[in-house]
């Protein structure tokens, strides 16, 4: 694969473990630049995008790289679509709300007990931020918490990117310098002969123009006239693109286009509001008639955000809403975006009104930046990178002084964003967090037929008795603020698939959603069209060759499945111990990803100290917290119900039964935290300085099972079986062959019987120093105790080193 001089310059840092900002044009090949270094060796990535439409296109990419002349996997994870196991696969592209929840081990659409599994995934791999602007224009404090996280994993010495190609210079310098990210600007300093951009400015005619569109009507009876855009897409022979706001401008643009006689075999509608199998045959149709070597045709695609970054479509007529800069560049980059063959013509509208009707164009952007860039929109110019980024450097955040004040602001509130993440983690609220995202944040809704879908009332079908079949409803995404909208228009009608306590999925009736449902509406409220997706009601006589039950699919397994109850595997508790001992230590073997995270970690936490002899002192109370990770499990109480459970006595004590789906129902791991505690004390003395790491690794042994368990408040006593001494001795020969120390073996198990007091638990909050260690640390025993258990490698890279 060639390279361009940019796309080289790029991987060489990467290589050498720099923290990039890179700002480059559309179409330029940005996402090939930070991920084509996997080809060479090996490198786990979490790729983050703002919108989960956008994950497939990524995907398509990374999956067309390749390595030893294998194909290297991306899989994707969020809200909709969850192909990630912990996050264990080498490369997973998910969105930023998932991103900001997981630092703090808060993960969305994951079991909330994996908290600590998922944060230590993000600390091992290389972080890329991509399409940032597509956030920075809506929400508030959502610059604040990515500029947080930056600053927290620049810290750490973990790599970090942040990809745009729309962010003023002023900008790029003042996040580049506060962060120590180095900056990467296409077409300045050492890349400011890329070929790729050469070709893109001789090869690309691309002009911009308005179409401002008049009032029609009097009085009440006032409303903007669609007419000059209908007849543009009509009346164009050629491919052309419309890209709205909303979906539900998209909708009455096809409403009106078929009403004015177009064929809607011509028409393409593409957006987020789609059941997930819908939306995947309209982007393979928008690549077949609008992707890279397609043939030229009279062919309109109807869109939004979902095409404006995430798909490699291109048109000789784009035309767009009213949007802020960096929407608009993204958008005009789908406009004569095929131009290293050739000369690629095009024009890019937009669309403009009066100052009032553009306010309401505008949403769900901020009205002033929308109006900032129409102010300065270079119109009748030929849309160059040095065009393009004048125009950004113009309008971007309103104008040039409020973007620097706007992103110095974001810099100085960093500090909220890391209370954000305390508070968040005491709640075990990850909503908390990822609410500050709430205008791009998505939930998952189907509908069902009828007046309510409450079980009792008039709800046609059993949806609990589907749901327990295995079955789930193919759902369409929409915004939270949506779907309150929804439940409004039906109170007491909804229900939602929920997790309870004990983890399984219930109907739920409810006047509420938080993230992570999937809510179930009547069709009295929402219906489903095949070609505009579901849609609200708002006119029964709209509804024609409406659908009103969406499709209940079988399920595939899913993570949660990771989290199984006891069984499934008969081992005696010694065998399971040993052998999860043994994958924490092989995790941080020297050259392993574990081990070289760690020392990063080590290094900004002890700067003055050999970052690789504290590393073989955490690995080593790591192994003995492993050790003790399932102690409990040699309570009397707990033995004889495995004993019950499997039918048949054995002569060890029982690690696991080989049941599945039986519950032992007694707490196991709150013994383990005084054991090694105690354990540690033995073996490296006076526990002085280092009580604290002690703690905190003995904590994150004891949470396997849930990140969120307090040993000090688990009310029940540990009776051990005759056997746990011996047991106690066999952990402790793996990590010493001091008699004396075997010796003192029942000390540990008095201390295993006490239930700690409250002030000895740490509270580990995101913001506590050793979160870092606790998180990575809880990631390799869950994992270890996973796989052990299992047998199966649930961090599928492992295999690569």
């Amino acid at each position: 694969m060639e390279y361009t001089q940019f796309q080289k310059h790029v991987i060489n840092k990467l290589k050498d473990g720099k923290s990039l900002l890179l700002v480059a044009p559309t179409g330029l090949g940005k996402t090939l630049a930070v991920t084509g270094d996997i080809q060479d060796g090996f490198c786990k990535m979490v790729y983050a995008v703002p919108l989960r439409s956008l994950g497939k296109g990524i995907q398509k990419e990374i999956s067309s790289l390749n390595r030893n002349g294998k194909q290297i996997p991306a899989v994707i994870h969020h809200g909709d679509i969850q192909e990630s196991k912990l996050f264990g696969e080498e490369v997973v592209i998910t969105t930023y709300d998932q991103v900001v929840c997981a630092v703090p081990g808060l993960p969305l659409s994951l079991p909330l007990k994996a908290g600590h599994a998922v944060a230590g995934a993000l600390l091992m791999s290389r972080l890329i931020l991509d399409e940032t602007h597509l956030a920075w224009s809506i929400s508030d404090k959502a610059l604040s918490i990515l500029l947080a996280i930056i600053d927290f994993r620049q810290k750490l010495g973990l790599q970090t990117i942040v990809l745009t190609a729309t962010l003023p210079k002023s900008v790029v310098s003042i996040i580049s310098n506060q962060l120590g990210l180095e900056s990467v600007i296409v077409g300045e300093g050492e890349v400011v002969e890329d070929e790729g951009l050469q070709l893109r400015e001789n090869h690309r005619k691309v002009t911009i123009s308005t179409l401002e569109l008049k009032n029609k009507g009097k009085g009440e009876d006032k409303k903007l006239d669609w007419q000059q855009l209908d007849d543009r897409l009509k009346n164009t022979q050629e491919k052309r693109i419309y890209f709205a706001n909303t979906v539900e401008r998209l909708q009455e643009t096809y409403g009106r286009l078929i009403k004015a006689d177009v064929s809607a075999d011509k028409i393409i509608v593409l957006h987020n509001r789609m059941p997930r199998s819908w939306r995947a045959d309209a982007e393979e149709r928008a690549y077949a008639c609008f992707g890279k070597g397609s043939q030229d045709g009279d062919w309109i695609l109807l869109t939004n955000q979902v095409a404006e970054a995430g798909l490699d479509i291109s048109a000789p007529l784009v035309i767009s809403d009213p949007a802020p800069v960096d929407t608009l560049v993204q958008r005009a980059g789908r406009c004569g975006r095929w131009f290293r063959n050739g000369e690629a013509k095009g024009q890019f509208i937009v669309l403009k009104a009066t100052k009032t009707e553009i306010e309401k164009l505008s949403l769900p952007y901020k009205s002033a930046l929308v109006m900032a860039a129409l102010e300065y929109l270079p119109a009748d110019q030929l849309l160059t990178w040095t065009t393009e980024q004048s125009w950004v450097n113009q309008a971007w955040g309103g104008d040039s002084k409020k973007a620097v004040e706007s992103v110095e602001e974001s810099l100085n509130e960093t500090t909220f964003a890391l209370n954000l993440f305390d508070r968040a983690a005491q709640e075990q609220k990850p909503g908390e967090i990822a609410g500050v995202f709430r205008e791009i944040l998505s939930l998952e809704v189907a509908i069902e037929e009828g007046e309510s879908v409450h079980i009792d009332d008039l709800a046609q079908r059993d949806l609990q008795f589907m749901l327990m079949q295995g079955k789930h409803p193919e759902t369409s995404s929409i915004s939270l603020g949506s779907a309150w909208g929804l439940i409004r228009k039906a109170p007491g009608k909804c229900v939602v698939v929920r997790h309870n306590e004990d983890g399984e999925l219930i109907i739920t009736p409810t006047d509420s959603v938080r993230l992570g449902d999937i809510l179930i509406v009547p069709s009295s409220v929402a219906y489903l069209h095949r070609t505009k997706g579901l849609c609200f009601v708002k006119d029964e006589s709209e509804m024609q060759d409406a659908i009103l039950n969406s499709n209940w699919l079988d399920k595939r397994e899913r993570t949660e499945e990771s989290f199984k109850k006891e069984g499934g595997k008969l081992q005696t508790l010694c065998d399971h111990t040993a052998g999860v001992m043994e994958k924490v230590h092989q995790r941080f073997t020297e050259n392993g990803m574990y081990r070289k995270t760690l020392i990063k970690i080590l290094q900004f936490l002890e700067p003055d100290k050999d970052a690789n002899a504290l590393a073989d002192v955490v690995v080593m109370l790591s192994i003995i917290a492993a050790g003790f990770h399932d102690l409990g499990k040699a309570d009397k109480r707990w033995q004889e119900k495995a004993v019950k459970i499997q039918g048949k006595h054995i002569s060890e004590l029982i690690g696991r039964t080989s049941k599945t789906g039986d519950s032992i129902g007694i707490p196991h791991t709150p013994p383990g935290y005084n054991a090694m505690i105690k354990a540690s004390d033995l073996l490296i003395g006076s526990l002085g300085s280092s009580e604290y790491l002690i703690r905190s690794i003995a904590l994150s042994a004891v949470r396997h099972h849930s990140s969120f368990l307090n040993p000090s408040q688990v009310r029940y006593h540990f009776e051990p079986h005759l056997q746990t001494d011996n047991f106690i001795k066999d952990v402790l020969k793996a990590v010493s062959d001091s008699e004396t120390i075997l010796n003192q073996s029942g000390e540990i198990l008095e201390a295993a019987k006490k239930t700690p007091s409250p002030e000895d638990v740490p509270l580990l909050l995101p913001n506590v120093d050793l979160f870092p260690i606790y998180a990575l640390v809880g990631r390799a025993i869950l994992l270890a105790d996973r796989e052990d258990a299992a047998g199966e490698d649930l961090e599928m890279w492992r295999e690569e080193l």
